[in-house]
Formats: structure tokens, sequence, C-alpha cells
């Protein structure tokens, strides 16, 4: 793990009792739940970040009638001459 840093966080009383029971609840000690809670933040917010990534490219380029068409005839002739 490397470089271990302590540090003090306040929070309220209901928020602590609410931490505390999800990490006994999942048999982790609380630096653990704080590692584990921090790491899914992060990707959460990265994963945020890459829809907006794409829909702002839907934006910029949508699709049209014509080329939703063209995909739509393309995936079906490449699946008829597949064998199920």
């Amino acid at each position: 793990m490397g470089n271990v840093v302590k540090f003090a966080v306040s929070i309220s009383g209901g928020e602590f009792k609410e931490l505390e029971a999800l990490r006994k609840k999942k048999g982790l000690s609380r630096s653990e739940f704080i590692r584990q809670t921090v790491k899914l933040w992060k990707e959460e917010k990265e994963k945020k970040k890459l829809v907006k990534v794409y829909e702002d490219g839907y934006k910029r380029v949508p699709e049209n009638l014509a080329s939703i068409e063209a995909w739509e005839k393309a995936s079906l002739s490449a699946f008829s001459s597949e064998e199920w």
C-alpha cells in the first residue's frame, strides 16, 4: 500500500452509525471501508464523465434515419448468415 496517511473526518452521529452498520455488515475495517468507498466514488465519477462525452458526441453528430436504417440492414444481413 506504500505511504499510508492517517487523517480525521468529522461526520454527524447518524452518518457514523450508518457507516458503522454498513462496514460491519461487510466485515471491513473502517480504513478498508473508506478506501473501497473512495474507489467506487472515483469510478462512478469517471463513468459519468464518459457518458457525458458519449452524449455530447451524439449531440454534435446525431444519427439520422438513413444511417440507422443502413446499420439495421447491415446487422440483419450479418446475423442471417450466422448459424444459430
